[in-house]
């Protein structure tokens, strides 16, 4: 029998953030409807700091640690999170309770004028602060000039149309959730770029003891998410990766098998090198740790230095 009636949610005040946190209160309100829920907004470190790059200042649970911290002083009761943005360690007493189902997980290019990679000028200026994107793009377009960026995604918008950049790159679960149009041909094949470990997916965090929230919070729980980015986290925590050097997994559900491909390159070289599994579910997070482990083995031989 549930006795709480209401629920305190913890929130990142960005306009993406607080949409896709509202959104999935959405989902906790229409399971509950006994329940209320309010929202909280918490300015993280990732918030506050716009003038460098993430990898510059930490990176690794920049825009977390303010929400975990509202929980672990009872200021909240769940913090909602974009799950890319989750390291593979969280402080003890903490645990993400449930995964709604995952939005597109793939990443979106785009230009002034809707060109492809391909009809891109020679030379041009392609705005990311991300190394898993950035590696991969060096090999697909020898040429390209990278160039730092920061902010959201309508600053961001700005920053190309006023020419600073002569395309960029978002995720489209983003620009999904904020309801942006895209031509749907720009969207970027996985297999031409593996998005970010967990991107697409949101995960809610509580207090593991107490199992009433939690009970609350697998109502809108996705099996086949959970399963899907518990193996691409796994391989993380093995990998001991974060956003600091280039690593992407992606991996997806089907008839109870688990296909998951994943990278692990070096910044400096724009080397990198992929590999993948296809594995019965029950023994995903298992797998996806030999991987990580075969992965790093391949890299020393290789001399690929991921870690610098």
């Amino acid at each position: 029998m549930i006795s709480k009636m209401k629920i305190v949610v913890a929130t990142r005040p960005s306009l993406l953030a607080y949409t896709q946190t509202m959104q999935t209160v959405g989902l906790l309100r229409n399971a509950n409807p006994e329940i209320e829920f309010e929202v909280k907004k918490f300015s993280t470190q990732g918030d506050r700091v716009l003038n460098r790059s993430l990898t510059e200042f930490g990176g690794t649970g920049v825009f977390v640690k303010e929400l975990e911290h509202a929980l672990l002083e009872n200021e909240a009761d769940i913090a909602i999170h974009s799950l890319k943005d989750v390291p593979s360690a969280h402080p003890e007493g903490l645990q993400l309770a449930a995964f709604p189902e995952r939005e597109d997980a793939r990443d979106v290019f785009l230009t002034r004028n809707g060109s492809s990679i391909e009809d891109m000028p020679e030379g041009f200026v392609l705005g990311t602060g991300s190394p898993r994107r950035r590696v991969q793009f060096a090999n697909l377009r020898k040429d390209i000039e990278f160039k730092e960026i920061r902010g959201n995604i309508d600053s961001r918008f700005q920053k190309l149309m006023d020419g600073e950049y002569d395309a960029i790159i978002l995720a489209a679960a983003g620009l999904n959730r904020m309801s942006k149009e895209y031509d749907e041909n720009l969207l970027l094949d996985i297999d031409l770029c593996i998005p970010a470990i967990g991107q697409g997916a949101i995960a809610i965090e509580c207090r593991s003891n107490d199992p009433e929230t939690i009970a609350i919070l697998q109502k809108v729980n996705h099996r086949d998410t959970e399963i899907a980015v518990k193996a691409e986290r796994a391989f993380m925590a093995e990998i001991e990766g974060g956003c600091k050097f280039p690593l992407a997994a992606h991996a997806v559900v089907s008839d109870n098998i688990l296909n998951m491909v994943a990278i692990v390159g070096d910044l400096k070289t724009n080397q990198f090198i992929a590999e993948g599994i296809e594995v019965p579910v029950e023994e995903s997070i298992e797998n996806a740790k030999e991987l990580a482990i075969k992965m790093k083995s391949i890299c020393k031989e290789k001399g690929i230095n991921f870690y610098l």
